[in-house]
Parts: C-alpha cells; sequence; structure tokens
C-alpha cells in the first residue's frame, strides 16, 4: 500500500488541481477532503474516475448514492444533525422560541434548512435565522438580533473556533445565555481558553453515541483504546480529540479492507458493489449500513447531543464528552 498525500489548503478552488493529482497517480481510494464546500468540489473529479472515496463532509446531499456512486459518507450528516439539535431544544427542553446562528457556508445551508424542516414538523418556525460571514471580525450583531427575536434556544452552525468564540463571547458581553445545540466542531478544548466558562454552561453538540458517557455507562473498550492512540500518536493534536474521532476515515478504511478482503480484488466496481451490500458493520462510530442509493452510513439512532462543558472532566480522555440531559 502506497500513500499519497495532498494539500487542498481547505479550498474548493483547489481541488481541481489536487484530484487531477491522485487521479493521475492511480489512486484506488480517497480519504478527503475535509468540509462540505471543498468535498463537492471534489466530487466533480472523483465521481467521472470512478474513484472510490469518502470525505469528512456532513452536507446530506454528499450521501445521495445515485448522485454520487462512488462516495461513501462513514459519518452522520446534516439532516440527522438538525433533527438530534431540534429534539433537544424542542423536545427535551420544550422551548418555543428558538432562532438559528449560521455560517454561510455549504455545510450551513443545509444544516439550517434541516433544521428548518424539523421545526415544521413541530409546528414551529424560527424567531430569527443570522447568517454570517466565516472571516467575520466579530458575531455582536447576529447574536444582538437574535437575542432582540427573543429566543431561548440557539440552533448553532458554526465549524470552526474562531467564529464559535467569537458567538460565545458576544454572548456574554450582551449577558445572554440561552440553550445552544449545535456542531460538533464546538468540542475543540481551544474553546475554554477563549470563551468564560458560564457561557458554555448549556451549550451542547451533535455527537455520536459511542463516544458519550452517561450516569450509567461509559465508551467501549474498542472506543477508549482509540483515545489512546490519539492522544500517544498524533500529540500535537492535543485540543482536538473528537473532531480527531469523529473523522469518517478510520471506519471508512476498516470497511474498505474488509471489503477488498472478501472480494479478494481492488477492482473499483466489484469493491463498489460489495460495498452498496454493507449491514450492520459495526464501527468505531456506530452501525455502518449502505445501499446503492443511500451512501450515508451512519443513522439518527446512533447520535445524540453531548455536553460542551464535559470535556473538562479528565473522563473525557479528550475525546469522550458526557450526553446531554
Amino acid at each position: 500500500i502506497v500513500r499519497k498525500e495532498e494539500d487542498d489548503e481547505a479550498s474548493p478552488a483547489k481541488e481541481p488541481t489536487v484530484m487531477k493529482k491522485i487521479i493521475d497517480a492511480g489512486a484506488a481510494a480517497l480519504v478527503g477532503p475535509t468540509g462540505s464546500s471543498q468535498s463537492l468540489a471534489s466530487l466533480a473529479f472523483t465521481g467521472p474516475a470512478k474513484l472510490l472515496q469518502s470525505t469528512y463532509a456532513f452536507a446530506a446531499e454528499i450521501g445521495d448514492g445515485t448522485k454520487y456512486p462512488y462516495h461513501y459518507q462513514c459519518s452522520y450528516n446534516t439532516d440527522h444533525q438538525g433533527e438530534a439539535a431540534v429534539r433537544h431544544l424542542a423536545d427535551q427542553h420544550k422551548l418555543k422560541k428558538i432562532g438559528i446562528l449560521q455560517e454561510n457556508t455549504a455545510f450551513g445551508e443545509q444544516a439550517t434548512a434541516a433544521c428548518k424542516e424539523a421545526l415544521k414538523r413541530r409546528g414551529l418556525t424560527a424567531v430569527g435565522i443570522e447568517v454570517y460571514p466565516i472571516n467575520a471580525p466579530d458575531l455582536n450583531s447576529y447574536i444582538g438580533n437574535l437575542k432582540r427575536a427573543g429566543a431561548d434556544g440557539v440552533l448553532a452552525w458554526i465549524a470552526n473556533i474562531p467564529n464559535a468564540a467569537m458567538a460565545f463571547n458576544a454572548m456574554h458581553s450582551q449577558k445572554w445565555y440561552p440553550m445552544v445545540a449545535g456542531h460538533n466542531g464546538l468540542f475543540l478544548d481551544a474553546l475554554f481558553d477563549l470563551v468564560p466558562a458560564e457561557a458554555l454552561t448549556h451549550v451542547y453538540g451533535t455527537m455520536y453515541k459511542s463516544l458519550m458517557w452517561t450516569d450509567k455507562t461509559y465508551p467501549g473498550a474498542r472506543q477508549v483504546e482509540f483515545a489512546k492512540k490519539v492522544a500517544s500518536y498524533y500529540p500535537e493534536g492535543k485540543g482536538s480529540g473528537v473532531p480527531v474521532a469523529n473523522s469518517p476515515y478510520y471506519d471508512f478504511l476498516h470497511v474498505l479492507k474488509t471489503v477488498i478482503e472478501g472480494e479478494k480484488t481492488f477492482e473499483p466496481e466489484k469493491v463498489k458493489r460489495a460495498l452498496d451490500s454493507v449491514k450492520g458493520y459495526k464501527g468505531l462510530l456506530g452501525t455502518i449500513n449502505f445501499t446503492p442509493e443511500n451512501h450515508t452510513a451512519i443513522g439518527i439512532e446512533d447520535i445524540a447531543l453531548a455536553s460542551v462543558s464535559s470535556g473538562k472532566d479528565p473522563k473525557s480522555m479528550g475525546v469522550f464528552r458526557e450526553m446531554a440531559k
């Protein structure tokens, strides 16, 4: 096995050049890129090349096996995240006035659309929707608009720490602490050094149940061993344990290995047919199921909301979080 790496600099505009290098090198499979916008840009090239691929992206359309037959989304998607977050605010905590804060990316757009549908199914409408550019210098005006709209809960689709810090510091400066439910990007430990603890008391993110603890349960032996590997193999990633563990690549490579060994071939079409029939595969993050039409591996039953602040608990091991109550 030969590994070939290319850096897309997190830019969708770089994908044509990067994908051409990978395809011309004769790669049999691809993990990456990271980010929904980057991933969608890459699929325009990897699909026609019949390159088996798994990206680190949550956009729901990326799991459409009919549209992207050679891409496998070994994670939950924006539809799952939107439903789980709305369940937490509207069903569990009975909040009626819910606002949405969204970055202006493909991920943000799809997550907001999923939330609007989930709210609609419950007879609710967002009291305000604030869309900010990811290079915004601060988010005070966006937060202020949601506060003035009367939101007592916020669905926050923020995928990076600088924006998250801006949002929670803005809430703190305005002495406004609504319940927040959002993206697993909120779990980066750097947030603890940038935001007052008070502002994170009622902040929750979507996460895999396999990486959570409760009053009665703790992550399994396989997950604990993986958390130890994350800490020991990648010391430079200290504080980024949750996004590393949430990566779909580990499960994708394990499923791919199993399929290739079972089929005894690297031939893309045969491997694809075998992947399309995977059922009940016990992955690190959840149970993986594929059909030719559905290439989103993880179901809603494998995710829930977890507490951001529980990352300070030694039990977290930098990877795990406590399930939201």
